[in-house]
Parts: C-alpha cells; structure tokens; sequence
C-alpha cells in the first residue's frame, strides 16, 4: 500500500508501534519506492533486532504523531534512520531515536504557520531576499526536501539568481536544551563554475554564501526559542562512518572544521563545535579608513537581510 492515499494515513493512525513494524517488514505499508524492495525490507528487520529498543520508540512515536506520518512520503526511510550514522558520528541509536521525534515535535509546535509548513513539507519557504551590489537577487529559502536526510531533517539554500552557492541541513533537538545542530553544509553544485561562487560573494562586499546562510540561521534560532547553535566538525561528519569512508570521501571539498573557526565556532566535543548566536561586528570606528566603506556596505547588506526576513516570516 502506498502511504500517499489517505487510507494509508488513517491506517497508521490506528497501528501501535508494533503493528507498524509489522506493516513496514511485511509490505503490507510502503512510504516510498525503498520499501517496495524485499532486500530493504529484510534489512530493516535484521537491524530492528539489532536495536529493538531505539526501532520501537521510534515507530511508536510514529504511530501516534500525525505530524510524522505526513513526513513518510518524504522522509521515506524515516522509520529506520536511527541504523545508520545520523546528526554526528557519536550519537547513540537510542538518542538518534530522540533527536528525530524532538526536532518534529519541535516543528509542530511552532506557532508561525509560515516555518511549521516549511519544516513540514516540500513548499519551500522563503525566509529573506537581497541585492547583490550590481543588482544580483539573493534569496535564502528553508524547506523540508528529504535531501540529506542523514544529516538532518530541513534544509537551507541561498541562491543567486536562481543558481544554488550553498545549502545547509539541520535539526533541532532538546538535550536538554533547544539546540539547533548542523550535520552538513555544502557548496554549490560541481558544475557551478567556481567564478559564481567568487562573484556572489563580491557582491556581497566580500561575505561568503555560506557565511550568509549561517547569520539567516541565527535569525531562525532567535525566533524559534533555541538557546544553542552547534555544527559538525570533520571528524564527526555522519560520512567519516567506516560504512562511507570510501563512498562518499569524494563529497568533502572543503574543512568544516576551518569554516566553523574562521565564524567564530568553537569546539566542544571531538564531533562538535559550538557557533555563536550572534555574529560580532566590529566597530566602524576600530577598522582602519581605507576598509571602512566595504564594512559598512556589509552591515547595511546584513541589516537589509534582517528586515527582510521579519518581513518574510513574523
């Protein structure tokens, strides 16, 4: 059965956790082409065993949430991301299974409708617009896409004219505080020229796309209740798993590691740094003369952002 037709909806609805799982390995409820698959399904199984604990919490929270099971057209492999690497490579399985129910539950309750139905479906939201210096359109836009998803459960682009600099996955979770944590960040496609990227951020007085998507992120936190903002570091990338060293060591370009230091990041963990709530600016009178122009021109572009997201979202 396809979870796409409303009868499939309402039968989980009524499932427990237990018939769910009994639904999934059997056939009988497919979210998605994955689950069409008899080899997919049995390793599902085989790793339900392996994590009893974690798979149950998981399902049953499923079960009785109607939020979650809109998301299974989406998130097709929902149900077992907690048996792979997911957020950070040192995530427990049991706290991967709480990391995903917090963060939807999170998004549920969000009182702006506007960032419910972007964390909360494939309509992407637009969350500010600006113009480059020589007129360039900017735009940076929240959606849950399914992209990602062992990295986090939405995702953030900033465009140029219609051409993706960069993109960011995160999820928000309660340990026990509300912390927004970024399990990756990425550049443009490997087909953008590289003289996009260096002319995007030209025009934007020397701030780089992903520096960009790091203050609209802030702007997110200050207005979802989150206290902490943290990201992964190089080592506690989901991908440096021995699983997909080899696989997927063709997707790291650049050092999370130095990108997080170089906005002010700090390291807390071996898998985690901690990113500032709000970027320091520096005085116009403390930067000497012949750069105080391009640093003004960055905090009025910055400024302009912040206006236009309240105007977007609030």
């Amino acid at each position: 059965m396809n979870l796409m037709s409303e009868n499939t909806s309402q039968m989980i609805h009524k499932e427990s956790g237990l018939s769910l799982f009994y639904a999934l390995v059997s056939g009988r409820l497919q979210p998605g082409g994955l689950w069409q698959q008899p080899l997919y399904r049995v390793k599902y199984l085989v790793r339900a065993f392996i994590y009893p604990r974690a798979t149950m919490q998981l399902l049953s929270a499923i079960a009785a949430s109607q939020v979650m099971q809109t998301m299974l057209p989406l998130q097709n492999t929902l149900p077992g991301k907690i048996h792979r690497p997911y957020l950070y490579l040192s995530l427990p399985v049991q706290a991967r299974s709480e990391a995903i129910i917090s963060h939807y539950d999170f998004a549920s309750r969000l009182p702006l409708a506007s960032l419910r139905t972007a964390l909360l479906s494939s309509v992407p939201l637009t969350l500010t617009t600006f113009s480059g210096k020589n007129g360039e359109h900017f735009v940076v836009e929240l959606v849950c896409s399914g992209r990602c998803e062992r990295e986090g459960e939405a995702n953030m682009f900033i465009k140029c004219n219609h051409t993706r600099l960069a993109m960011l996955t995160f999820a928000v979770i309660n340990k026990p505080q509300r912390v927004l944590i970024i399990g990756g960040i990425q550049g443009a496609h490997r087909d953008t020229p590289h003289e996009v990227i260096r002319d995007a951020t030209r025009a934007c007085h020397g701030l780089f796309p992903k520096r960009l998507l790091l203050e609209v992120v802030q702007m997110l936190a200050a207005i979802t209740g989150v206290t902490r903002i943290e990201a992964v570091s190089d080592r506690g990338h989901v991908f440096r798993s021995l699983r997909y060293r080899l696989s997927k060591k063709r997707l790291f370009h650049a050092s999370y590691d130095e990108f997080w230091r170089a906005i002010y990041g700090q390291p807390v963990s071996r898998d985690l740094f901690s990113l500032p709530l709000c970027f320091p600016r520096k005085p116009l009178t403390e930067i000497v003369s012949k750069k105080r122009s391009e640093y003004r021109k960055r905090y009025d572009l910055l400024d302009a952002m912040q206006e236009s997201f309240r105007h977007h979202v609030l």
